[in-house]
């Protein structure tokens, strides 16, 4: 059943608009476009400006050119019996008119979706529709090394749509946690590249934060669909100690008179992960308080510059993780809020040596217990040290760092191993201080 749940909403596909009576924005949002394109580019041949906006042209882009040359905005230059090939230049008048656009909003792109489009999208993709089972879980988990017990506490948390508090020392895992929970949801799904609301123009797509899917690796690419939305791989936003309260609602850009989604509305189908929870410019209560509606009712409400409440969909698990303890942090009441409370804890001397291993064979440096065995005894529980999922790769790291500086084969030797730990495990007291010179 999961499995068929799961195939119906990697499916979805947004069906392409036919003509301006089906298109789900205004025309004039996308007259306004095409001039604003002209007016920096001065002369366009007709598809290239269909392929900017990513609709069609027939249908959509043509009586709108077809408008704009009757009105002398737009002339022909150049073309021959296809429509599509004409060559266009922007008149004098269509440079005025583009101008007052400018005034509106400066946006160039892809001509955006209506807000009432956005919310079918998303909730035809919802992870509503996903079941995560043990079976899913577990291969989204293989290659990282934890605790067993740590999935039958995952599971249910994910599927309960709800909050997930991850807690425990730095170093362990707790960011790749929630990369592999989101791996288990598995798919791609459609994203607008902006949206319209009420007049004014919000960039959801994010470069930086969203994986494109390749149209050779997606068959849904191969044929007809909306070509305003990108489809990307189910999204994960982390963000860190670098939170305000001011970056989880709309952001408007003065300049360029357009908004940039909130990380809350750009995880949508996805995971949004606050690391290092307890660390941000805002009180860790703050923080929780934000998100009782959106976690109660799915939705979220943000707020244009001019006053106005937008609804838009809040369909992700948000996931809190932090080194801190929880307890001084929020008090008991918050913490009841969040239902799924999950440690991470330190690994296992074996765990810590599975981890070695993995990450030894994934930089093809030799692997041996005797190396690991000998790291710990002198390094770690001599010292009273713990030890760290994240050692063994930025020990290796340093490692293969001084075998290309003296340019030989990568490999571990008691040695290297003791001045790793020594630049790896500093103590910054007042002697050191003073070797420095500070």
């Amino acid at each position: 059943m999961a499995q068929e749940l799961f195939a119906n909403a990697s499916l979805f596909t947004p069906p392409e608009p036919e003509n301006l009576e089906t298109i789900d924005i205004n025309p004039t949002i996308i007259e306004g476009l095409i001039l604003r394109f002209m007016h920096i580019n001065t002369t366009m041949v007709a598809h290239e400006i269909a392929a900017e906006l990513c609709v069609p042209y027939y249908g959509v882009v043509e009586p709108i050119l077809i408008q704009l040359r009757d009105s002398r905005l737009i002339e022909v230059t150049r073309g021959d019996m296809a429509a599509m090939s004409y060559v266009y230049t922007i008149s004098d008048a269509g440079r005025a008119r583009a101008m007052q656009y400018f005034e509106q909003t400066t946006y160039i792109g892809p001509a955006p979706v209506s807000l009432e489009s956005y919310n079918r999208v998303v909730a035809a993709q919802s992870l509503k529709n996903i079941t995560v089972n043990s079976d899913r879980l577990r291969e989204a988990f293989d290659g990282l090394v934890f605790d067993e017990g740590i999935l039958e506490k995952i599971g249910p948390a994910v599927n309960s749509g709800r909050s997930i508090f991850l807690y425990g020392p730095p170093g362990n895992g707790k960011t790749s946690i929630c990369e592999r929970i989101v791996q288990s949801f598995g798919g791609a799904i459609f994203t607008p590249y902006a949206i319209e609301v009420k007049g004014q123009i919000i960039k959801v797509f994010d470069e930086f934060n969203h994986v494109q899917i390749p149209p050779e690796e997606d068959m849904r690419l191969q044929g007809k669909y909306d070509r305003r939305f990108r489809l990307i791989r189910r999204p994960i936003i982390i963000v860190g100690g670098e939170l305000t309260m001011e970056t989880l609602d709309l952001i408007w850009n003065n300049e360029a008179r357009f908004y940039e989604a909130p990380f809350q509305m750009k995880a949508n189908g996805g995971a949004f992960m606050v690391d290092d929870f307890g660390r941000q410019r805002v009180e860790p209560k703050t923080l929780l308080n934000r998100w009782i509606v959106p976690l109660e009712k799915r939705v979220d409400f943000l707020t244009l510059h001019t006053g106005t409440k937008v609804e838009v969909p809040f369909d992700e698990l948000i996931v809190f993780s932090t080194n801190l303890n929880p307890k001084d942090l929020v008090d008991d009441a918050f913490l009841r809020r969040i239902r799924y409370k999950i440690p991470i804890n330190d690994p296992s001397h074996e765990h810590f040596r599975a981890i070695w291993k993995i990450v030894s064979e994934a930089k093809g440096v030799p692997y041996a217990d005797e190396v690991v065995d000998y790291f710990v005894e002198k390094h770690m529980r001599s010292h009273g040290r713990p030890l760290r999922g994240c050692q063994p790769r930025d020990i290796l790291e340093n490692i293969i760092d001084v075998c290309r500086y003296k340019g030989v084969e990568p490999t571990v030797t008691a040695e290297m191993l003791d001045d790793a730990a020594q630049a790896y495990f500093v103590k910054f007291d007042d002697m050191n201080y003073k070797m420095l010179g500070t």
